[in-house]
């Protein structure tokens, strides 16, 4: 009978795990860039145009065969060593690019961005390569920003 029953739950537990499903993370949110490349070059003086500007102008920054068009929302030099843009495009869905140009303690520069829409399940990273060089690299927003 200890068998009987012993095998009766074990049959049971079998056939709950086995027809449960885990938990799976789906974005509802579209891709904004799907038809972009991966990686994009970013030259240095590209990038510089977003420090040349004062809020409220009107700004086209070309990286390849993408461009980002939009208008300096905000330009803070926050330190002597940091700089931070923010450019917002109306037509690109309202999308943000956040750039800061850091001086480091040996007189280079370094930047770092981010072109991100909270709508899309896409964006792009600004990373610096070995070399110097500068990459928008695209990311996957929806496995970065969790949904509410």
């Amino acid at each position: 009978m200890k068998m009987l029953t012993r095998l009766f739950v074990l049959s049971l537990s079998l056939m709950i795990f086995s027809s449960s499903e885990a938990q799976v993370l789906t974005s509802k949110r579209p891709y904004l860039f799907k038809d972009v490349n991966n990686q994009i070059p970013a030259t240095i003086s590209e990038l510089d145009k977003a420090f040349t500007v004062p809020a409220g102008t009107t700004l086209q920054l070309k990286f390849n065969n993408f461009l980002f068009n939009g208008t300096v929302t905000s330009s803070i030099k926050r330190y002597d060593k940091l700089y931070s843009v923010i450019i917002h495009s109306p037509s690109l869905h309202n999308t943000l690019f956040s750039i800061s140009r850091r001086v480091n303690d040996d007189n280079t520069i370094t930047y770092v961005g981010r072109i991100l829409n909270e709508q899309y399940a896409d964006g792009f990273e600004l990373v610096k390569n070995k070399d110097g060089s500068y990459l928008l690299n695209k990311t996957k927003t929806d496995e970065m920003i969790q949904d509410f």
